[in-house]
């Protein structure tokens, strides 16, 4: 479960950065309710991950998971641009933190 858990709280990262986004586009009602709702719900779900998993990995992992589905999100919904560098670090990243729990 406490896995399910550091997924979670990494996928709702995401809504951080999407909150901080609005806020830069002057959507500022819906930017903050991102924001609040993002960061509250992703830390609570940490916290309950931590009990288990070591502070080191969870918080890679979490911020790891962050930064994959950060990217993937901008690619898709934003324009951002893509290429096979930014493939090929992501997926350094993502085998990172496979290795990392693994060896924890």
């Amino acid at each position: 479960m406490d896995g399910f858990y550091l997924l979670a709280a990494g996928v709702l990262e995401i809504l951080v950065v999407v909150g901080i986004r609005d806020i830069a586009l002057k959507r500022y009602a819906r930017g903050c309710a991102l924001y609040a709702l993002g960061l509250s719900s992703s830390l609570f779900l940490l916290y309950l991950a931590m009990k288990t998993i070591d502070m080191s990995i969870a918080y890679a992992a979490y911020t790891g998971i962050g930064v994959v589905g950060t990217v993937v999100t901008g690619i898709l919904f934003w324009g951002d641009k893509k290429s096979y560098k930014k493939l090929a670090y992501l997926s350094l990243l993502v085998a990172s933190i496979v290795v990392l729990k693994t060896a924890g």
